[in-house]
């Protein structure tokens, strides 16, 4: 006999997760919110709050990034925003190639893209190797294809979409002479 899935018994289980972890998230930041000398209640504008925290949070990950890691400025920019970069791989990936290992695909092309920026060795994937499915199949095949979408990508988010949108014109005619 097959058990029903009980859809909102897990969705129950999964929010109460959640809510665990940001209850000990906020156990762990209080008293560091508490004490700052910010006087945080009082900021009710996205522009203040981006020049008394944001700002000066980045600009610390600036100096950690380039001081104890590598000091590059496309590593400083895969680092802090690892998130955006990696998502925006991962959804051109799923959407050519379906969602199988579409996570391991973005992840490989993440690591490459810091192994090119601080040893300038060339994006290459082995496809002859016993195990490939966390290489790409269909798209981001090629070191100058990748190194395109990753330039328009920083360029996009800085507020330049032009060379975005030109690196997807150049992964899509890729995509589509395969």
């Amino acid at each position: 006999m097959k058990k029903q899935i009980d859809e909102e018994a897990i969705g129950k289980v999964l929010n109460g997760i959640l809510n665990k972890i940001e209850q000990e998230h906020r156990a762990l930041f209080k008293p560091i919110i508490e004490s700052s000398k910010l006087r945080l209640r009082e900021i009710h504008n996205y522009e203040i709050f981006y020049l008394k925290l944001i700002y000066s949070y980045s600009n610390f990950l600036n100096v950690l990034i380039k001081e104890a890691i590598f000091n590059d400025d496309n590593i400083e920019f895969i680092f802090k925003h690892s998130d955006f970069i990696e998502r925006h791989f991962q959804r051109m990936i799923q959407r050519q190639e379906g969602s199988p290992c579409c996570a391991d695909k973005s992840r490989t092309i993440m690591r490459r893209l810091i192994k090119w920026f601080t040893a300038k060795e060339k994006i290459i994937f082995n496809y002859e190797q016993e195990y490939t499915y966390h290489l790409p199949e269909n798209i981001f095949k090629t070191h100058e294809i990748i190194i395109s979408f990753y330039e328009g990508l920083k360029h996009l988010y800085y507020g330049n979409p032009k060379p975005y949108l030109e690196a997807m014109v150049i992964v899509t005619k890729a995509c589509e002479e395969k």
